[in-house]
């Protein structure tokens, strides 16, 4: 089985992307992994395309470079994702949304304006920020607490987020929260009080990624685009300037990750992952550090029946041009 040849451009792609997932599957829900193998500078001009669709479409552009990130590890890919999301901004948006539920008038609310978000919403409701807080709180644990789409431990974290927006001391309490979620410190230890048991590790982490990424949609956004650049995985030899380099071991364990990904789709929602890889991926050696040295990854990203004359944009893997 060899890898067509047949390409598509890079903004043709983006555009099928755009109508046929982020416009409408995506958008209700769905989640899918798609494969792009870019030639070189081809990876920036994808990533800026998506990028724009994600500022237009009100998407969470989230992105993972296998050259900062041990992408054979879940819970660093976490990490990664993790550092690039505004906690505290979904907070506040989450509790703007929880407000407007209860009957508040939030339509002059900005969640980005600093200070008590509980004061600002009684503000343009003319109330003390004290009732607000109350109706909010009871919101916050029924709707985000018991929450059964995202792991205990995960809106657990997200509901004591929520309620710390409305502090007004000038240290934010929450800085412990937001350092075991980024991996800045995640020792269970320092959020123990906070009734967090389950640490964030290679067992655990796709849970607390499903979590986050479920965690993004309810907060606001349409939902989440993540763009992986896969090119130092395929990496022959260990760089000169010492760099991050890649073992087979390593390499198997990342393509047998994704393989994980792609076979527990299904437990993401409003998710687009685009893996880039460069054409050393399409190696079917099994001796290689292409797809071809994990069969399971392989068989699961080519088609079986290609055309020989049109791309099909829908496959799993596509060729860019």
């Amino acid at each position: 089985m060899q890898p067509g040849k047949l390409t598509i451009p890079v903004q043709k792609w983006v555009d099928f992307l755009v109508s046929d997932y982020l416009d409408s599957f995506i958008k209700e829900g769905g989640a899918t992994i798609k494969f792009a193998v870019c030639a070189e500078g081809q990876f920036s001009t994808l990533e800026d395309a998506l990028t724009a669709q994600c500022r237009k479409l009100n998407y969470l552009f989230l992105k993972v470079n296998a050259v900062d990130t041990r992408v054979y590890l879940p819970q660093e890919i976490f990490f990664a994702i993790s550092k690039q999301v505004d906690w505290r901004r979904l907070a506040r948006r989450m509790t703007v949304k929880l407000a407007e539920a209860k009957g508040y008038d939030v339509s002059g609310v900005d969640s980005t304006r600093p200070g008590n978000i509980y004061e600002i919403i009684g503000e343009a409701n003319g109330l003390e920020a004290s009732s607000v807080v109350q109706e909010v709180r009871v919101e916050i644990q029924n709707k985000v607490a018991r929450h059964r789409n995202m792991s205990r431990d995960f809106r657990v974290a997200m509901s004591h987020l929520g309620l710390m927006e409305g502090s007004n001391t000038e240290e934010y309490s929450g800085q412990l929260l937001l350092d075991w979620l980024t991996g800045a410190n995640n020792r269970i230890g320092n959020v123990r009080h906070f009734q967090i048991r389950t640490p964030i590790t290679r067992m655990t982490a796709r849970h607390y990624l499903e979590s986050a990424l479920y965690w993004i949609r309810y907060s606001g956004y349409t939902g989440a685009v993540v763009f992986l650049d896969n090119a130092r995985v395929t990496l022959a030899r260990r760089p000169d300037d010492r760099s991050r380099f890649y073992t087979k071991a390593m390499v198997a364990e990342h393509y047998e990750l994704l393989r994980e990904f792609i076979d527990s789709a299904d437990r993401m929602s409003n998710t687009l992952v685009v893996v880039a890889s460069n054409t050393d991926f399409l190696n079917e050696d099994s001796s290689s550090r292409g797809f071809g040295s994990y069969q399971a990854l392989m068989t699961r990203v080519m088609d079986d029946v290609r055309d020989k004359n049109q791309v099909n944009p829908m496959a799993s893997l596509v060729r860019l041009a």
